[in-house]
């Protein structure tokens, strides 16, 4: 019965990240959950896309990322003219997003798993289970674990995978310019990092 409800639910949740913009987070309701590609190359709907490394069992299909916006808050005090996100994106193993940029500022923390980030251009400060933060300037790739951090602001570029073999869960809080999406994907050079 559980096997079937699990089915069940994967059938819906590709179905939602089939039908979702690739890049466009802002629209999903506080308190919803929806599942979405957010530029990632891994699309459930086929298993995945050329160049994407995604697991699933064949005959099952999982999303890419499922995004959950945990509250939202258009002109907070203090920064009229921008909204206030929390997010919880959950990452399936395999899945790769593609390099984007936030239209503010992301602050976000590795609740569990580890993330493949890649820093394409610009600094992002990295904080390590606590400790002070270390600037980190791209091109590089670095790895995230469960309690590491990561600021990125405005042009960076960047872009982040799960190589590992269980979801990858990520808590954000964004900053970002009123009626933008969260989270703007951008073409690189095909020799990046």
């Amino acid at each position: 019965m559980r096997r079937a409800l699990l089915s069940v639910a994967a059938v819906l949740l590709t179905f939602v990240a089939a039908s979702a913009c690739s890049a466009t987070t802002a629209s999903t309701t506080p308190g919803t959950t929806a599942a979405t590609t957010i530029g990632s190359t891994n699309a459930a709907a086929s298993g995945s896309t050329p160049g994407s490394t995604a697991g699933s069992t064949p005959g099952t299909a999982t999303a890419p990322v499922v995004k959950q916006v945990l509250n939202q808050q258009a002109d907070p005090p203090g920064a009229p003219g921008r909204t206030l996100t929390l997010m919880r994106y959950v990452i399936a193993p395999g899945a790769k997003l593609s390099p984007h940029v936030h239209p503010g500022i992301q602050l976000a923390y590795i609740e569990s798993g580890t993330l493949t980030y890649t820093i394409v251009s610009g600094t992002a400060n990295v904080r390590r289970g606590g400790a002070d933060p270390t600037p980190v300037t791209g091109p590089t790739t670095i790895t995230l674990d469960a309690g590491d951090a990561v600021n990125e602001t405005g042009d960076m570029v960047h872009f982040g995978a799960n190589d590992g073999s269980v979801p990858l869960v990520i808590l954000a809080s964004l900053l970002t310019e009123d009626g933008k999406d969260l989270a703007v994907t951008v073409s690189v050079p095909a020799t990046t990092p």
